[in-house]
């Protein structure tokens, strides 16, 4: 029971006879009692004497105006109008029409409000208080797409539903079924955002992390149909969030084949992002031969066939390259730890089964693939020092990029599962004499390779000789 109302203790009538109440009565001073009526109400709104109206006489008012309505149609619309006027001025009759108003939209059962009383809200709405977050959400649940516009709303106001429905409990019934389903309006409406801004993303993943499971699932399968590669590709936030939580683990098997589809797309997309701004900075910035600048142009261009596989991707650069560049790039990026090799930038590409290292510059310059393990992946994306000679000391299987390597690579990836984005057109068959001159270079950089191979272990034996 609520404490701020008791019921009266009851007279005990049988200890009474008729005449001492006959005798009370007549003792009572004398009393006018007022009937609240809408007329009345009405009459003291046209004289400008509105304040003077009690809260009872409004409930009353609200309460009786549809049947008053009935019985003066010519008048009911105008009268309601005058209502809403008063209703600018007056807090406590905004906060009770546009509670009833709410229920009145939210499919109440009950009639809680005159129809002319709901017609007539524009006068109120397109007033003075046409800002106010009651008024706007009063607003929405008139559309035809009430719970898009909700999202709209708690888009605008960088609110999730739980701080919506938090900002306006005060004001209006929150428990009505619109508010509990807008949620799902909330992925539809973010896809028809043209181009969403970093705020907009971060209030879409604070509703995606308020969301059920069955609510989130549906939502993010939407958004990754429904928002397009570019669009991704300019939101890292959003895209390392779907991937910290729906790459892995049971819910990457709980989205449909097109969403996992575009969902490895847009980390593919991100990942090579960073590696081709890596390669344009240090086209810009470092002082390169031209056979260092059109091998790393190539290497570039070669990987964007594979764009749509890239998982992860981890950069390592040598002292001189991060004092010219290494501000300039975000991500997993790391100083290269100086052993003596020749100076190079190293991406470790994440391919899923397979970690794919790519040497950019120096002698032997190659790519190296390493099965995806425990041991692997804590060594070349856990440990913070690295350098060429121990990851070369990995071991791994190695390719080259003498003439035609572009050619033999996609073969040599393909040999280990790695296959390109779809419709990468096939690499062209080389001639014989073209065959015969990529041997030679061959030779020249197998010997190489084992030579810094050797000068690896080396180096490692006597760094853990030294350790020990």
């Amino acid at each position: 029971m609520n404490s701020k109302f008791s019921i009266p203790s009851l007279i005990e009538t049988s200890q009474c006879s008729p005449n001492q109440l006959i005798q009370l009565a007549s003792n009572l001073p004398d009393a006018t009692i007022s009937i609240p009526s809408v007329d009345k109400i009405l009459e003291a709104i046209e004289q400008g004497k509105a304040d003077q109206v009690s809260k009872l006489d409004w409930v009353y008012c609200i309460h009786a105006k549809a049947q008053w309505d009935q019985q003066n149609i010519d008048r009911s619309r105008k009268t309601s109008a005058a209502i809403w006027k008063v209703a600018i001025y007056n807090s406590w009759l905004q906060h009770q029409l546009l509670w009833r108003l709410a229920l009145y939209y939210g499919d109440w059962q009950e009639q809680v409000l005159a129809q002319s009383l709901a017609e007539s809200f524009d006068i109120f709405a397109y007033d003075l208080v046409s800002h106010l977050l009651p008024v706007q959400i009063i607003r929405a649940f008139r559309s035809t797409q009430a719970g898009r516009e909700l999202a709209k709303i708690a888009c605008e106001q960088r609110v999730n539903r739980t701080e919506l429905l938090n900002n306006i409990r005060e004001y209006l019934p929150i428990w009505i079924p619109i508010f509990s389903n807008f949620i799902e309006e909330i992925s539809p409406y973010f896809t028809t955002i043209r181009s969403p801004n970093q705020q907009q993303v971060r209030w879409l993943l604070s509703c995606l992390d308020e969301m059920s499971d069955s609510q989130q699932i549906k939502a993010v399968n939407h958004l990754l149909i429904n928002v397009s590669n570019q669009a991704a590709n300019n939101h890292s936030l959003l895209v390392d969030w779907l991937r910290r939580n729906y790459r892995n683990g049971e819910n990457w098997y709980k989205l449909s084949d097109q969403a996992r589809q575009r969902l490895r797309e847009w980390i593919g997309g991100i990942k090579y992002g960073d590696f081709q701004k890596l390669v344009n900075l240090i086209l810009n910035k470092l002082d390169l031969q031209d056979f260092e600048s059109n091998r790393l142009c190539r290497r570039r261009d070669f990987w964007a066939d594979y764009s749509n596989r890239f998982e992860r991707l981890r950069i390592l650069l040598p002292k001189t390259s991060q004092i010219a560049i290494g501000y300039q790039i975000q991500g997993d990026v790391d100083l290269l730890e100086d052993d003596g090799s020749d100076p190079t930038e190293v991406c470790i590409f994440d391919f899923g089964e397979w970690f794919v290292v790519e040497f950019f510059r120096g002698r032997g310059s190659e790519t190296r693939l390493f099965q995806k393990n425990s041991r692997n992946e804590q060594i070349l994306f856990g440990e913070s020092t690295l350098s060429v000679k121990r990851i070369r000391c990995l071991g791994g299987d190695r390719h080259d990029h003498v003439y035609l390597w572009q050619e033999f690579s996609p073969t040599w990836l393909k040999n280990h599962g790695i296959l390109p984005n779809p419709n990468t057109q096939p690499s062209k068959n080389p001639t014989t004499d073209k065959l015969r001159k990529r041997e030679h270079s061959l030779e020249s950089w197998q010997r190489e390779i084992e030579h810094l191979e050797r000068e690896a272990k080396a180096y490692c034996n006597k760094i853990y000789f030294l350790i020990d």
